[in-house]
């Protein structure tokens, strides 16, 4: 069955909730010898919206990620969802990290089960496991099964909360090309048919050009918020589409890359 249709007939949806961040910094190191990693970040995510994070390593794209998750504190500004504080791990968001991070003596099931946080019935996490083509595998352990496998599990069990955020930190990084380019499909798929709100970290600027409504640039460390670039077609979007590439030469020229 399409993952469309596997996500409507067991009617997986979730309620998106919208992100802003007010002049956020985040410092590490003690006082007097801390770093400062992001500066005066302010950004809206609207509920429903595909934002990607992109530039150089080091500017802090994943620390930004976990700050709304909760997983790090702000050191100045503020993080919210749906007009309330983080001010911890936030259950209102799912996290999917670059490697899956299965529990390696837990099945493919029982994995998607944990991020379900106890409150989703079995038929819910064998649909979740069917829309990311994973039917018939419930039961072998993470290291019987192919690296796009275990990533489609780790975006399952993201997903088994019904998060109305969705955090991706490079999810697809360590996979093959075309395991990649399914799985960004698949993961549009998902955004389009669950409602959720996607903020999603990459170096890649074709998967950025692809997967975003708008694309994020961060500058060196400590710089902040470099340019915001709208990625204006709609979907499903060719990845070919001749309306990408002055995208392309711009985030390139960006980064010093001359097409």
């Amino acid at each position: 069955m399409p993952i469309a249709e596997t996500l409507r007939t067991a009617d997986i949806h979730v309620a998106p909730a919208s992100v802003r961040l007010d002049a956020v910094g985040k410092s590490f190191g003690k006082a007097g010898q801390s770093v400062d990693v992001l500066t005066n970040i302010s950004l809206e995510v609207a509920a429903g919206e595909v934002v990607v994070l992109l530039g150089p390593s080091g500017c802090g794209k994943s620390t930004l990620l976990r700050l709304i998750a909760g997983l790090e504190t702000a050191t100045v500004g503020s993080v919210t969802i749906d007009g309330h504080e983080v001010t911890g791990i936030d259950t209102r968001c799912g996290v999917v990290f670059q490697e899956p991070r299965l529990f390696p003596w837990k099945s493919i099931e029982d994995n998607v089960v944990v991020g379900a946080r106890g409150a989703r019935s079995s038929e819910t996490v064998a649909a979740l496991l069917a829309a990311v083509g994973l039917s018939g595998f419930e039961k072998h352990l993470p290291r019987q099964v192919s690296g796009g496998m275990a990533q489609r599990a780790a975006l399952a069990r993201g997903l088994a909360g019904f998060p109305g955020v969705l955090l991706l930190d490079e999810p697809f990084a360590a996979l093959d090309a075309l395991t990649r380019l399914t799985m960004q499909d698949l993961l549009l798929d998902v955004a389009q048919e669950t409602g959720a709100t996607v903020v999603l970290v990459t170096h890649d600027i074709d998967e950025a050009l692809h997967l975003a409504d708008r694309i994020v640039v961060l500058g060196e460390r400590g710089q902040g918020i470099a340019e915001i670039v709208t990625v204006d077609h709609p979907r499903p979007r060719d990845r070919s589409h001749p309306g990408l590439a002055p995208l392309r030469d711009e985030l390139l020229a960006r980064f010093g890359i001359h097409p």
